[in-house]
């Protein structure tokens, strides 16, 4: 059995409430404290086994209300217990969610994927030894093994080289696009992490609605000067500037 349907949350906006145009989606708000919540009835196992078409469907939705007012962007799959956990919801949190809606006000969310130059090939334990000086006298101690003890040790030293390599090289790269989008952001959130063995920078910037085609022109501007494969994607609901209010959500089930 799946279960009776419930609630999914979509998003949060201030009351009254944009009108939907998607009825036949089954949409409905509920409203409370001045606020007002997006959802719509569905079994949970349509969010076990979501199809990337229902996905696409549920982010098209949020977008379009979007597009009309100021949301608070709930991922996919929040599943409430009923109406009145929506209503608790909404109003456990009403200072939290009417700060957040002026924080991300009227704006837009942009992700920049950077895939980071990749580093020269390792070097190998005997490459990272200190070596003697070639007319110094020999040491028959220099030969014996370095133990597990020595090996360990720059095995260390060498990942601290590259993380630091790269962490520079992540700095470079953010403060090279920053500046060229100066004032025309509000926030920016980073991401540091690999993909396929490579380092990869991700930015998400809170970008005012009305900087938005300036922002994405200035990102334009010179692109061969940033260092790296970059990717720009959005406009978005700002999903990157809403906190954990997901982990609260699922906390009141």
């Amino acid at each position: 059995m799946s279960g009776p349907a419930r609630p999914m949350l979509h998003c949060i906006q201030r009351a009254p409430p944009e009108p939907l145009a998607r009825a036949d989606a089954g949409l409905r708000w509920i409203e409370c404290d001045g606020l007002a919540a997006l959802v719509a009835d569905q079994e949970p196992s349509e969010i076990a086994g979501a199809s990337r078409a229902r996905l696409q469907r549920y982010a098209d939705i949020v977008a379009e209300i979007h597009a009309r007012a100021a949301v608070i962007p709930v991922r996919f799959g929040c599943l409430l217990a009923g109406d009145d956990a929506v209503g608790k919801l909404l109003h456990r949190y009403r200072d939290r969610l009417h700060g957040l809606l002026d924080q991300v006000g009227d704006c837009l969310e942009f992700g920049i994927r950077l895939l980071l130059p990749t580093d020269a090939p390792a070097a190998t334990d005997d490459d990272a030894a200190p070596r003697p000086h070639a007319n110094a006298p020999s040491d028959p101690r220099a030969d014996s093994d370095r133990g597990p003890g020595l090996t360990h040790l720059l095995a260390i030293r060498r990942r601290l080289e590259r993380d630091a390599r790269l962490a520079a090289r992540a700095r470079e790269a953010r403060d090279l696009i920053e500046g060229r989008v100066a004032g025309r952001f509000r926030e920016v959130r980073e991401e540091l992490g690999q993909i396929d063995g490579r380092s990869l920078l991700s930015l998400y910037f809170l970008v005012p609605r009305e900087q938005g085609e300036h922002f994405v022109e200035c990102l334009r501007q010179d692109a061969s000067s940033l260092r790296g494969t970059g990717l720009l994607t959005g406009p978005w609901p700002p999903y990157n500037f809403v906190g954990a209010i997901d982990d609260d959500i699922r906390s009141l089930d």
